[in-house]
């Protein structure tokens, strides 16, 4: 195999990106289609918002002001981001990653405010201040931690996106404890992140291929961050429908609202974590796939195709004489 063979640029193959776009979107209609607008769905989630109500003491009933988790869910990130950015000068992936911020925050607040609504079905479940799908409180903790993920190295983006996993599962978790939002809107908060992530990380692999690109002999191992990511986002997100099961299937879920069940509490807070881990190992082994390869000594590829040197004849030269 030649060097140049095992060239190739960052971000190649686009269609790759559209696709896993366009999933991710899917995934979102999913979400919103069974657990806001059916019967089951709002029945499934509002025996776990009971639980948590009923389980568990809520900040401000014990003299804590829960509003000072806007500030900390950038802080850490934004922490880490600027001290990314300054040391590595990374300055367009910089801002093509705030724009993902903005971006997602914005594309949440007009979906829950203004695109989507949740349904008064006439099912016994209260209707409760209208739709909350996506939670913002999450969509902002899980960008701040994703825009670590975009300006962080090859080598570092699976570590980063374990990070935005734990640290976006948590904001979720949290919401969820203080009933601010339910499991549903903390999943499709996941998923608005992604579909911006993915359109930002295709401009970032485009913009600053030089940082995206790592040498064939040294490749970065990404296979354990993936599997441990896949692996605990799925076992979590099953054991969550199991506790649905322990708990005493359909007829627990109907008794809800005046027998809280703590298996009802552990499923709300197991979706608000288990997808979130389902997602970063997607992202993990998407970024991994994507990043440019090039050997030690030979020039970086070109996402473009290259350009072509046709030979001039003898007697034609004259005329592309200068």
């Amino acid at each position: 195999m030649s060097a140049r063979s095992t060239l190739r640029p960052p971000a190649r193959r686009t269609g790759l990106w559209v696709v896993w776009l366009l999933g991710c979107c899917a995934a979102f209609i999913v979400v919103y289609e069974y657990f806001v607008r059916s019967h089951s769905g709002q029945w499934l989630e509002y025996a776990m918002l009971s639980a948590a109500d009923a389980r568990i003491r809520p900040l401000s009933e014990i003299g804590l002001d829960p509003w000072w988790l806007q500030p900390l869910a950038v802080a850490i990130p934004a922490v880490l981001f600027l001290t990314i950015v300054l040391a590595r000068q990374r300055w367009v992936p910089a801002l093509i990653a705030v724009g993902m911020v903005i971006a997602a925050n914005l594309s949440t607040q007009l979906l829950k405010a203004q695109w989507l609504h949740r349904p008064d079905l006439d099912n016994g479940v209260p209707y409760w201040a209208g739709n909350s799908l996506p939670s913002g409180h999450t969509t902002f903790a899980a960008s701040a931690a994703v825009a670590v993920f975009l300006v962080c190295s090859p080598r570092r983006r699976p570590l980063a996106a374990l990070f935005a996993a734990c640290y976006a599962s948590a904001v979720g978790m949290y919401t969820f404890t203080e009933t601010w939002h339910r499991p549903s809107d903390v999943v499709a908060a996941y998923l608005v992140v992604a579909v911006w992530a993915l359109a930002a990380g295709w401009l970032v692999m485009r913009a600053a291929p030089a940082d995206n690109t790592v040498f064939v002999e040294n490749e970065p191992i990404t296979a354990p961050a993936a599997v441990l990511a896949w692996f605990t986002g799925i076992v979590l997100t099953v054991a969550a429908g199991l506790c649905f099961l322990f708990a005493g299937g359909w007829s627990a879920v109907a008794e809800a609202p005046q027998n809280p069940s703590a298996w009802h509490l552990i499923a709300g807070l197991l979706l608000c974590t288990g997808p979130a881990f389902v997602v970063s190992g997607a992202g993990i082994n998407m970024f991994a796939a994507e990043v440019g390869r090039r050997q030690r000594g030979v020039e970086l590829p070109s996402p473009q195709a290259e350009r072509i040197a046709y030979p001039i004849p003898q007697n034609f030269r004259h005329l592309y004489r200068v």
